[in-house]
């Protein structure tokens, strides 16, 4: 990813990272939509509890995956945007 990123500029690079968050984020409540309001995978968690079927279990994988790669890039963004703030007023100070 560092490649591919190496001559763009700092503002599309954090472009970049905000946009793929952004659509990683979008994808994860999309799951979450499709899972709980339509096809109805959680009236199995009132009692008696049933087993997930694979189908359930396919979606929870790839919701977490999801979730868990946006968190990761929203947290690049906010570090990136700090080293950003650090850098801009490094140059304003000196």
């Amino acid at each position: 990813m560092l490649l591919f990123f190496h001559n763009w500029s700092h503002l599309k690079k954090l472009g970049a990272l905000a946009l793929v968050a952004v659509l990683l984020s979008c994808l994860s409540f999309a799951i979450l939509f499709l899972e709980y309001g339509v096809l109805n995978f959680g009236d199995s968690d009132l009692p008696p509890y049933q087993p997930d079927t694979p189908l359930e279990k396919a979606f929870d994988a790839v919701w977490f995956t999801a979730t868990f790669g946006a968190a990761l890039l929203w947290l690049c963004v906010i570090i990136y945007v700090i080293a950003l703030m650090f850098r801009f007023i490094k140059r304003r100070v000196a």
